[in-house]
């Protein structure tokens, strides 16, 4: 009894510690305003996009964010995963301002790191102090703070949430006989629904891992099942995400797809760069890992899975420079990862693990466990306080303020980044740029028509027949409906990448609007089947755990049995 209160009592400790940390990571955000990262403006868009189409009534997924480019709409919703913005939308719907609603979601987001990087050190580890330490510096580590406060890379910094876990999978895999099933496959759908450069970068890990690791992975014939059933489950929970997308590509190309906007080889850091901690792991971390690890050497007290965290940050640390040959890569697809330095995601955890788990092993040498443990958190807590202090004071630029409404300013919605969704043909100069912006053309005739807040597009055609060009960016998905409910033809304007649309002689008014696709509709159900399919696989599990459902079909037997013999007695 006394130790389950213990255990409880340090459970609740750590979480506190957990949301202390968080909260830390936080003070530059106690200012009024929100601090300014490269790519904020994007991302608040995003927030403000899904919000208004759900109060609209268009539902989810949210495929094309209709109010952006002054309401010609951007596909970005299909190819960029938005599931995990769902919290911040969230908490604008209960009355949050954008700024405040964002600063909310951030805090989750360093909470949730938290607690998979403690759980995933643990686990590791095999000690809540490793698990503390890799808590304290993962989520305070420079390149993560780096992303919130002078990236502003959402999509990143939800995906540095799963990262712990993905690792965790691959390690239970091999070295704990896949005790923890389905956690690989949770694991990589939510980096695929998070960020996908992420999710294939970890996938590259992984191909890694298990080559390295294909002795012992071939000999148990199970495992090699086990990660082929769930690399299957992992691709049907997401198949709403990425069949789509296949869909788009097949039917048509955008600019992602005729010219990247990086190339790694330009992108590549130099060893100062890297020393000085320029998106980077702080160089106070790595000097004091392997300060540790030769120390440990010497004295032949070192641990084994802290001494391959720290080649392996090495590794990854040279592999952002000029040495790895980046302009080969730039020739495959793998070009889309634009940023060597993204790899600084998986060197600031095996920094964080390296340093808990060769803590641990030292501390556990000397005398007074819990006082030492305390000090090593403490230390921990220090080098993070190092870390946010070269962030907050050197990097952060500025603070910008986000009022109830600012999107409703049609110019406010022009910030969609590098264009990389865009039709392939579209140009904003001829569309959202030009004086008969927002106008239907049909022929040499301009047309002004509404945009609904639904995202539809209406106008009145009169008398005008032949080919309409609607200001809406094209996307497969769009249909326009006349006021009897005669469907028209919908196509893509091969000169500027817009809805083009036939309209026959006295069509009335006509409603454009998108309405998706049949890979759209089925995938999602798909998906969502899936989901509750697994989630009552893991209810069952649980109950057979816990001897439930053995116990409820013995009692189930012993009822019929009694009710045969009152049968038989009558």
């Amino acid at each position: 009894m006394r130790e389950k209160k213990k255990n409880r009592i340090e459970i609740l400790g750590i979480a506190m510690l957990v949301l202390l940390i968080s909260g830390v990571c936080m003070i530059p955000c106690f200012k009024t305003g929100l601090p300014y990262g490269d790519d904020q403006q994007v991302h608040m868009l995003r927030v403000e996009s899904i919000l208004k189409a759900l109060k609209s009534g268009q539902g989810y997924p949210v495929y094309i964010y209709q109010t952006m480019l002054e309401g010609y709409g951007y596909g970005m919703g299909i190819f960029y995963p938005d599931l995990f913005l769902l919290p911040a939308v969230l908490f604008r719907l209960l009355g949050a301002s954008p700024e405040i609603a964002m600063k909310i979601y951030i805090y989750v987001l360093m909470i949730c790191t938290g607690l998979t990087a403690y759980y995933t050190g643990r686990s590791i580890g095999r000690s809540r102090c490793a698990g503390v330490v890799t808590m304290v510096l993962y989520t305070m580590g420079h390149y993560h703070l780096e992303d919130v406060y002078t990236r502003f890379a959402l999509g990143e910094i939800a995906a540095m949430v799963f990262i712990p876990l993905a690792f965790l999978a691959l390690y239970d895999l091999t070295e704990m006989g896949h005790s923890r099933k389905g956690l690989l496959c949770v694991s990589y759908s939510c980096l695929m629904l998070s960020h996908t450069i992420s999710f294939v970068l970890c996938v590259v890990m992984g191909i890694i891992w298990v080559c390295a690791r294909w002795k012992r992975i071939a000999a148990c014939r199970r495992l090699i099942g086990a990660v082929c059933m769930e690399a299957v489950a992992c691709a049907v929970l997401t198949c709403y995400y990425w069949l789509p997308v296949l869909e788009q590509f097949a039917d048509g190309r955008f600019y992602v797809s005729n010219e990247p906007a990086f190339y790694t080889h330009e992108e590549t850091q130099t060893l100062l760069a890297i020393v000085s901690g320029k998106y980077s792991v702080a160089f106070i971390e790595i000097g004091i890992l392997a300060l540790m690890v030769f120390v440990s050497i010497y004295k032949k007290v070192y641990n084994k899975k802290a001494l391959m965290c720290l080649v392996t940050a090495a590794v990854l640390l040279v592999c952002e420079t000029k040495i790895f040959p980046w302009k080969l890569i730039d020739r495959t697809p793998f070009v889309s990862i634009q940023f060597p330095w993204r790899l600084n995601m998986f060197t600031e955890f095996f920094v964080a693990l390296g340093l808990a788990l060769q803590s641990v092993d030292i501390i556990k040498l000397l005398p007074s466990y819990r006082r030492n443990a305390c000090l090593c958190a403490a230390g921990s807590i220090l080098i993070g306080i190092f870390s946010l202090n070269m962030v907050w004071n050197i990097e952060l630029g500025g603070y910008v303020n986000y009022p109830e409404g600012y999107a409703d300013n049609a110019g406010s919605t022009d910030s969609i980044g590098f264009w990389e969704w865009l039709p392939a043909e579209g140009d904003l100069a001829t569309s959202v740029g030009a004086e008969s912006s927002g106008m239907v053309k049909c022929e040499d005739t301009y047309i002004r028509g509404r945009y609904g807040s639904d995202g539809s597009y209406e106008f009145d055609a009169g008398k005008t027949a032949g080919e309409c060009i609607v200001p809406k960016y094209y996307y497969k998905g769009y249909e326009a409906i006349m006021a009897d409910g005669r469907k028209l033809t919908v196509s893509k304007c091969l000169n500027d990448g817009l809805v083009e649309i036939s309209v026959s002689p006295e069509a009335g008014k006509v409603v454009v609007k998108y309405k998706g696709t049949k890979i759209q509709h089925w995938s999602w159900r798909i998906s969502i089947s899936a989901v509750l399919l697994m989630l009552l696989i893991l209810i069952m599990q649980h109950a057979v755990e816990k001897g439930k459902i053995q116990s409820y079909m013995e009692w189930w037997s012993n009822y019929g049995k009694k009710e045969n013999q009152v049968k038989k007695n009558c």
